[in-house]
C-alpha cells in the first residue's frame, strides 16, 4: 500500500512539472531577456532582481543579458546586468582578483529559485556593444567551467548551474561561432541534465550574422527579432505590402525545407515590450501582438514555439503587463508534444 501511495504522489509531482515546467515541444512558451534595465530609459521603475519575476507563470525562458566581452582582463569574460550586478557603476559589487568577472552571488540564488519554478535560465552572449574576441575552443570550455558543470575556482553565480547559452550576435564576430556552438553541444552531452543552445537572429532571412550558424549547427530555439529592422517588423504584420520573403513565412519556409541543421528547431516571434524598448515604429500593442501570435500559432503548428520579449523591465513595468498578455494569448491555442 505504501509503495502505491508513493507512486501516486510521484506521478502527481511529475504531472505538475510537465504542466508548469518548460517544455520545448509546446507552442506557447514565452522567453524574456532580463538584465539590461532598458525600461529605466523610458522612465519606468528599475528592473527588479531576477527572482522577483519567477513566481508567476508568464515566463518560461529567462535570458540573462549580457556576457558582452568574451575575453577581458586575465583572459576571462565580462558580464553586465545593469543596476543588479555591475561593478562599473557600483563599487560594492565584487570582482574576482586579476579579472573583470563579477561575483553575482544573489543572482546565483535567484537562478536556482527560477529553476525550481520550472523555468530555464540561459546566459545570453553578445548584445549591441559586444566584443567578440575569443578563441572558440578556450571560450567554450570557460563557459562550461564558469557557469555549468565544469570545474573552476571562480564561479560568478556560485553553485548555480544555468541551462545553456544564447547567441545574440548583432555584428561580425572574431570568434568562430560554429566551432563554439559545436563545442558547447558536445560539452552538453557530458552533463547530467538537458542543456539548450539558442540564437537571436534579426528578422531578415537569412540573418547576416547567424544565418550560417543556424544552417550548420544544432540550435534548439531561434528567437527571431521582428523589430528594429523596418520592413519585417511586427508593426508591418498583416499589411498587403509586407513582403512575403521578409517575414515569419520566410522563416517557416526555410524550416519546412530543412534549411536549418536542427530540423526541429523552434521559431519564436520576438517583440519589443514597450513603446521605447526599441525603435518606436517597431512596437505593437499587446492586443495586436496577441492577434499576430494566435494566427501564427494556429497556422504553423510544427515550427512555432512561442514569443520572445525585449525586455523584462518593459514587460513588467508596462500596463497591462506585456508578458502576462502574451502568455494568455498563447495559452488559448496551447499544444505540446505531437500537436495532435
Amino acid at each position: 500500500m505504501f509503495s502505491l501511495v508513493v507512486v501516486s504522489i510521484l506521478s502527481a509531482i511529475l504531472a505538475a512539472v510537465s504542466v508548469f515546467g518548460f517544455d520545448i515541444t509546446c507552442n506557447s512558451n514565452v522567453a524574456v531577456y532580463w538584465g539590461q534595465n532598458s525600461g529605466a530609459s523610458g522612465s519606468l521603475p528599475y528592473q527588479k532582481p531576477l527572482g522577483s519575476y519567477c513566481d508567476d507563470d508568464n515566463v518560461d525562458v529567462i535570458l540573462l543579458s549580457f556576457l558582452y566581452i568574451l575575453q577581458g582582463k586575465g583572459g576571462y569574460p565580462v558580464l553586465n546586468f545593469a543596476n543588479v550586478c555591475d561593478y562599473t557603476t557600483n563599487a560594492s559589487v565584487p570582482v574576482f582578483p586579476g579579472t573583470e568577472l563579477m561575483h553575482c552571488s544573489d543572482m546565483g540564488a535567484d537562478i536556482k529559485h527560477c529553476q525550481s519554478k520550472g523555468k530555464i535560465v540561459l546566459l545570453s552572449i553578445g548584445g549591441a556593444t559586444a566584443q567578440l574576441n575569443a578563441d572558440a575552443a578556450t571560450f567554450s570550455k570557460q563557459i562550461w567551467d564558469l557557469f555549468m558543470e565544469g570545474s573552476s575556482d571562480i564561479r560568478p553565480f556560485d553553485d548555480a548551474v544555468i541551462d545553456g547559452v544564447d547567441l545574440d550576435i548583432e555584428q561580425g564576430s572574431q570568434m568562430n561561432l560554429i566551432e563554439f556552438a559545436n563545442n558547447m553541444n558536445q560539452l552538453y552531452k557530458t552533463g547530467s541534465k538537458k542543456y539548450y543552445l539558442t540564437a537571436a537572429p534579426q528578422c531578415p532571412y537569412p540573418d547576416a550574422n547567424l544565418g550560417t550558424l543556424l544552417a550548420q549547427t544544432h540550435v534548439d530555439m531561434a528567437f527571431v527579432q521582428f523589430y528594429n529592422s523596418g520592413w519585417c517588423d511586427n508593426s508591418k504584420y498583416g499589411l498587403p505590402h509586407w513582403p512575403q520573403s521578409m517575414n515569419y513565412y520566410m522563416w517557416e519556409d526555410a524550416w519546412r525545407n530543412s534549411s536549418f541543421a536542427n530540423k526541429d528547431m523552434k521559431l519564436y516571434v520576438g517583440a519589443t515590450a514597450g513603446q521605447n524598448a526599441g525603435n518606436p515604429s517597431s512596437y505593437v500593442s499587446p492586443s495586436f501582438f496577441a492577434n499576430e501570435l494566435q494566427e501564427l500559432q494556429m497556422n504553423y503548428t510544427d515550427s512555432f514555439g512561442g514569443a520572445m520579449l525585449w525586455d523584462m523591465s518593459w514587460a513588467y513595468g508596462s500596463t497591462p503587463n506585456y508578458a502576462a498578455s502574451t502568455k494568455q494569448a498563447l495559452m488559448v491555442g496551447s499544444k505540446c508534444g505531437g500537436y495532435a
